[in-house]
């Protein structure tokens, strides 16, 4: 009931945070979470009862999905097309170091309110260097603020040691240069966008889509590990490590390949992977252990795609509402997931078929998606609907020269 609650709070903190954050901003809402992670987290060790420990628990999760899509997307939101995927990618590495290190900790630890104590209190931490982070300054100038949007441009130009470009940074510059924009990012934004507006409804749903085939199938094996026959501690070690070549590979893929290829082979394996091990004896534990892992990683590899991926589909008024509902989706797949275990009472290979078949048939989706490498990040929507345009066009203009003038 506990897992269930957790990642209820989760769904319902991407919901919510998503919104929030395309309204108030990245920053904002991160500090928020990082404040209520360390509170709920720490008071859960000290819960008198089971429910109250539950509650303190949801709180958590909500605060958990705020901070994985902020921190996310402010990373995306401040890189450069090239440098993307490579900032993305380290990003999706914490996950996996951070699940080694919480096995080796919960194996140490063996006292539930000591760990729990233990995994809390440093994001304290985390809460006040927060309030040096920059907010995005893509967000501040596509929603109309444009001096905080300036000082915050301003401010990394000297942290980067551009003082050319820091002296060039006026209000005149930005108004002239995002004109377009700033009138078009100030228009109306809404949920009902995402599914009615031309390329944004087919982009929405396989992305969606993608999202729940890694939540139903990455949570549906994780969460009950004991099945697999060896030590928890051990097997939640080994598919971070696991997980650590598998999304550095993902880097060099989504560098070469694209994020469309990427993104539907990396489901794809993963979900033949699982189905290989239907064919594999019971009596054969070690290889169908292997073979879970590895399927898993597949899946994470999967992730490290799709938090690049949702991020460049999608315009900055939006953009943390896509990211949302995928997340959304993501933890509804994550609570379905281990309900399908349920199906091996009817045959004892019945769920790993559907764990495998739904990444499989996801995967083959994602090649209905437009391909967004190198492309840059649309701020709104109308730059949404000029993408297709552009990118058609591109390999028949030649090179483009920007020349800057000052004053």
């Amino acid at each position: 009931m506990a897992q269930s609650i957790y990642l209820s709070g989760m769904l319902v903190g991407a919901a919510v945070c998503g919104r929030a954050s395309d309204r108030f901003g990245r920053k904002l809402v991160l500090t928020w979470n990082y404040l209520q992670m360390a509170v709920s987290g720490t008071a859960a060790a000290f819960a008198p009862t089971f429910p109250v420990y539950c509650l303190f628990r949801f709180l958590v999760a909500f605060a958990v999905a705020g901070v994985m899509m902020n921190t996310g997307t402010l990373l995306m939101e401040w890189t450069s097309a090239r440098a993307r995927a490579l900032a993305m990618t380290l990003n999706t590495l914490g996950f996996s170091f951070g699940q080694v290190l919480m096995a080796t900790v919960a194996y140490g630890v063996r006292d539930w309110a000591l760990l729990q104590l233990v995994i809390s209190a440093p994001f304290f931490l985390c809460f006040v260097y927060s309030w040096w982070l920059a907010e995005s300054a893509r967000w501040l100038l596509i929603t109309g603020r444009l001096e905080q949007g300036l000082r915050e441009l301003r401010r990394v130009a000297a942290i980067n040691r551009k003082g050319a470009v820091e002296d060039s940074l006026t209000a005149e510059v930005l108004l002239s240069a995002m004109q377009e924009e700033l009138s078009a990012g100030q228009a109306p934004s809404s949920l009902n966008a995402l599914f009615c507006m031309p390329r944004l409804g087919l982009r929405t749903c396989i992305s969606t889509l993608c999202w729940f085939a890694f939540g139903f199938t990455f949570y549906g094996l994780a969460l009950d590990l004991q099945a697999l026959g060896s030590n928890i501690f051990l097997l939640q070690a080994l598919i971070g490590v696991v997980d650590i070549p598998a999304k550095i590979g993902t880097l060099l893929l989504l560098s070469h390949l694209g994020r469309r290829p990427t993104q539907a082979v990396s489901l794809v394996l993963s979900g033949l992977c699982i189905l290989a091990n239907t064919l594999v004896p019971y009596e054969m534990g070690a290889l169908r252990s292997a073979l879970a892992v590895l399927g898993l990683a597949g899946v994470g590899a999967a992730f490290t795609c799709i938090s690049i991926y949702t991020g460049e589909l999608f315009p900055t008024v939006l953009r943390m509402t896509a990211v949302g509902l995928g997340q959304m989706a993501a933890r509804g797949g994550a609570i379905l997931g281990p309900l399908v275990r349920l199906l091996g009472v009817h045959g004892h290979s019945l769920p790993l078929l559907v764990y495998g078949a739904v990444p499989v048939l996801s995967g083959l989706m994602a090649l209905l998606l437009p391909e967004t490498q190198s492309l840059p990040l649309p701020d709104t929507i109308q730059d949404v609907q000029n993408q297709a345009i552009k990118k058609a066009t591109q390999s028949t203009l030649g090179p483009i020269v920007l020349k800057s003038t000052h004053l």
